[in-house]
């Protein structure tokens, strides 16, 4: 699918050891949201370190442990009215992914787009949709 300007994806600290390009993981969320008929909307996508991803998790979550990905919804909480068109942020830590290649780095970034849609995955019913999910987005886009 063909990347679109009708949504803006930044991306910021790509780790050099991913071969993966900053503007591939923009097509793909760009894809993603399209996918989902949306668009006129801004994704940051943020990758951090362990360290990093610990203290967001600890802080945000009460879970003093790494994780793969966090997003950060700007279309929920007390600030909503004042997001525009910001639908949120994406951390992904590529250091907790195992295995550490393109395809799970992209799926995580699904996975994190997804959250921002109103996707949840609390219970093994939504856990078991929440997955298809993932998986017929990393289908139909282009993962070469």
């Amino acid at each position: 699918m063909a990347a679109s300007a009708k949504n803006k994806i930044k991306i910021f600290n790509k780790p050099k050891n991913l071969s993966i390009k900053i503007n591939e993981i923009s097509e793909w969320a760009n894809d993603v949201l399209l996918l989902n008929s949306v668009t006129g909307v801004q994704v940051n996508i943020v990758f951090v370190t362990l360290p990093e991803i610990s203290a967001m998790n600890r802080k945000f979550r009460g879970k003093d442990k790494p994780t793969d990905v966090i997003t950060f919804s700007m279309l929920e909480g007390k600030f909503k009215e004042y997001s525009l068109n910001m639908l949120g942020d994406i951390y992904v830590c590529p250091d907790f992914i195992k295995p550490n290649n393109n395809r799970e780095v992209l799926r995580r970034v699904v996975h994190g787009l997804l959250h921002l849609l109103g996707n949840d995955h609390k219970g093994e019913t939504a856990l078991r949709k929440f997955v298809s999910l993932e998986d017929k987005f990393l289908r139909l886009i282009d993962t070469d």
